[in-house]
């Protein structure tokens, strides 16, 4: 494990810039208070409210300012709950809607990081009767989960829908979603060590582990928040039995559910369907938790990949997140999946937002013994008690930085920023009051890759993919008008009156 302080850097440049979009847009009129009790149109209570407020609290986080509405939306929730404490219908005993379970996922995870922050009592309360009202009772339920690929239906949009009912389980086209609550449960339990939620948890876990996943063309979006909450309750109770399920799931994913540009395809197995933001959110934060957790170094690596390449892209210029045809067995070319600029302004345009904060949090990991480790390049700040560190950069795009140490005490640690292959070390050492200047340089190059789901090539220039509009290219990698090989991380600045011309073709 990589013990490190959490010392949240103070981040500048193009990831704040990408802050500053996602927060402008979930200031819409979609995402204010009482319109996000009314926009759920398909069947899935507390989802959009849960995470326009998960959303918000990452925000607040990220920018160490309260929201424009987060506290009116959170004095509002209590009016819409039902009876029971929760949002939707109260069903009978012994019978469960995976997609109010999912849904719900994301209103408890956003309830417990809000009264984190806040200390809200009447917060508490509403955390504790969504647990022991809708979420306990599952206990010895989730044995009769349906597991059997013959049951499940393989149909489904980009919002899910329910598909039918099999025992006690109305269940989704968003197979398996019903684990999705195993993120925010372990987010409960992190906090309040309650035993009857643990005993669900394992539950849960024990026969999550025994899913075909590719077989039930499990939704990828589900697999990779039910890993987040495996490894969350791996923290908590260092059982390596929960880390090693993550390990072996996510390696699933790695090689059956990630496209060439390392965003996902929706369901394992289902090429030709297109990527979700959320779930690319959530392979970025694994994968950088399985680097600190274990590491290793390809995850590390990995993590860089999915930020530039698969996460980058799917932000749009209004700051939201869309989604994308998927490069692979269905096509070379990487675009926008429907018409418009594709946003998923139901739950990806919120899912990216805490993908940001967590980027925010992760720019610089300070070990205790004072090393800093820079998986992301960018730019940052980071105070600690011994001094004060500057870190600028274009990294990716460049391979050069400079650090500016002002010491408060005696100080002798390495910097490791992460290069095209491995993290690379550079020393600091100053006296208590000496300003310390380092001008670094990272291993980058041009290089080519054999492309993973399908037969070709790929151009990266270190982590960075890069992709042309164009078919032909000569030697010098660049096309026949000469547009040249550019990397994805530019989405963001593509106009809706350019967006129907745009692709990227990135396999070759």
């Amino acid at each position: 494990m990589i013990e490190h302080f959490f010392m949240k850097p103070e981040v500048r440049g193009e990831l704040m810039e990408r802050v500053l979009l996602n927060a402008a847009r979930l200031c819409s009129g979609i995402y204010r208070p009482n319109a996000i009790y009314t926009q759920d149109k398909n069947g899935w209570p507390g989802d959009w409210e849960g995470r326009t407020i998960l959303a918000l609290v990452s925000h607040m986080k990220a920018l160490e300012r309260e929201p424009a509405y987060l506290r009116e939306i959170i004095r509002d929730i209590p009016e819409h709950l039902n009876e029971k404490g929760y949002l939707g219908k109260v069903l009978p005993d012994g019978v469960f809607d995976e997609q109010q379970l999912s849904g719900h996922n994301w209103l408890l995870s956003g309830l417990v990081e809000y009264e984190y922050l806040s200390g809200d009592e009447n917060v508490l309360q509403m955390i504790k009767s969504i647990v022991s009202n809708l979420y306990l009772p599952l206990t010895g339920y989730y044995k009769t989960y349906p597991l059997d690929p013959e049951i499940r239906k393989t149909g489904g949009s980009y919002s899910g829908t329910v598909s039918s009912r099999v025992g006690s389980w109305i269940l989704s086209t968003d197979i398996g979603c019903a684990f999705m609550c195993l993120d925010g449960l372990s987010r409960y339990y992190e906090l309040f060590r309650d035993k009857k939620v643990l005993k669900l948890l394992s539950e849960m876990i024990s026969v999550f582990k025994k899913i075909d996943f590719v077989g039930t063309h499990m939704q990828t979006h589900a697999t990779l928040s039910a890993v987040r909450g495996i490894l969350k309750l791996y923290k908590v109770t260092s059982k390596k039995e929960h880390l090693d399920v993550a390990e072996s799931v996510f390696e699933l994913y790695k090689t059956c559910g990630m496209t060439e540009n390392y965003a996902n395809f929706n369901w394992f197995g289902r090429f030709d369907t297109w990527t979700e933001p959320c779930a690319i959110t959530d392979s970025l934060i694994v994968a950088t938790d399985l680097y600190i957790l274990t590491g290793k170094i390809s995850y590390l690596k990995l993590a860089a990949r999915i930020y530039y390449n698969a996460f980058c892209y799917a932000q749009r210029y209004n700051g939201g997140f869309g989604t994308d045809k998927t490069v692979g067995p269905a096509g070379k070319y990487l675009s926008p999946a429907g018409p418009g600029i594709s946003e998923a302004y139901w739950c990806c345009t919120m899912r990216g937002a805490e993908g940001l904060a967590y980027l925010c949090e992760n720019s610089a990991l300070v070990k205790k013994n004072y090393d800093v480790i820079v998986p992301f390049g960018g730019s940052f700040t980071v105070h600690s008690m011994e001094y004060r560190l500057d870190f600028e950069s274009r990294i990716p795009y460049e391979d050069t930085f400079d650090v500016k140490v002002l010491a408060l005490e005696d100080v002798s640690f390495k910097i490791l920023v992460l290069g095209e292959e491995d993290l690379e070390e550079f020393h600091v050492d100053a006296k208590k009051g000496e300003k310390f200047h380092l001008s670094g340089k990272i291993s980058i190059s041009h290089h080519d890759e054999i492309a993973f789901t399908v037969d070709g090539k790929k151009h990266f220039y270190g982590n960075l993919l890069l992709g042309t509009p164009n078919l032909t290219l000569n030697r010098e990698g660049v096309s026949d008008d000469g547009n040249a090989l550019r990397p994805l991380t530019d989405m963001k600045d593509v106009m809706p009156e350019n967006i129907k011309g745009e692709g990227r073709q990135i396999v070759f």
